[in-house]
């Protein structure tokens, strides 16, 4: 692992194979075959690397347990430029980590893919769980830079689709999604904080960058 620092800020490169990174790691790009993660979003392709501030027990969160798939969750996760917790968590929430599950619409693996979906990030048999998790991390990444990097609203389009979300401009009002998207944050460890009068519960979390060059997850 290699470490570089400027005034600009601070650079981790680290192969995908590496230990967790650095929850101060913000952005992320692949180059050369290495994550780059950095505090510094100076390049065009550089993502968020997602890691709600308020999320506990480290990137696994607070209420999941070891799987046979947590290394490759983290690989996936890495590519994606996301925490590995939001994948696991899915998958928890979606099928209990069971390969073989089918739900009564038809969707099925690991991370639940309809045909589709499934079709559209190259799952050709959605009960690999290798192929359902890398599928449902790039679906993740996807729904994320679709929705600003709102945490909440890429969960509910996961679980009732983009249309769904668009449509209700925001949470949609199912009963189902909302338990679906609070199941997820809290299995990540997300503690529920008492909402201010004056703020709107579907306010997103979002990147925020200060005067004095520091950055911070807001709502």
């Amino acid at each position: 692992m290699k470490l570089r620092s400027s005034l600009a800020g601070v650079v981790l490169i680290a192969s995908v194979a590496a230990a967790p990174v650095a929850a101060e790691s913000l952005y992320y790009y692949v180059e050369d075959g290495k994550v780059v993660f950095t505090n510094t979003p100076d390049r065009d392709d550089a993502k968020p690397f997602l890691r709600d501030p308020r999320s506990a027990g480290g990137p696994r969160g607070a209420t999941l347990a070891a799987t046979p798939y947590d290394r490759f969750i983290e690989k996936v996760a890495a590519e994606n430029g996301l925490d590995p917790a939001l994948v696991k968590a899915v998958a928890s929430v979606e099928s209990g980590f069971d390969p073989r599950a089918v739900s009564p619409k038809g969707a099925r693996g690991v991370m639940q893919f309809m045909p589709a979906t499934a079709k559209r990030y190259g799952v050709k048999d959605p009960h690999d769980p290798y192929e359902s998790i890398r599928g449902g991390a790039e679906h993740l990444r996807d729904l994320l830079d679709e929705f600003d990097g709102d945490l909440r609203l890429a969960l509910a389009a996961y679980n009732a689709g983009s249309g769904a979300v668009k449509r209700h401009g925001g949470m949609p009002a199912y009963r189902e999604t909302q338990d679906y998207v609070r199941k997820v944050q809290e299995r990540m460890g997300v503690r529920k904080r008492p909402v201010r009068r004056e703020r709107r519960e579907s306010d997103p979390i979002r990147l925020e960058r200060r005067a004095d060059g520091t950055v911070a997850w807001v709502n």
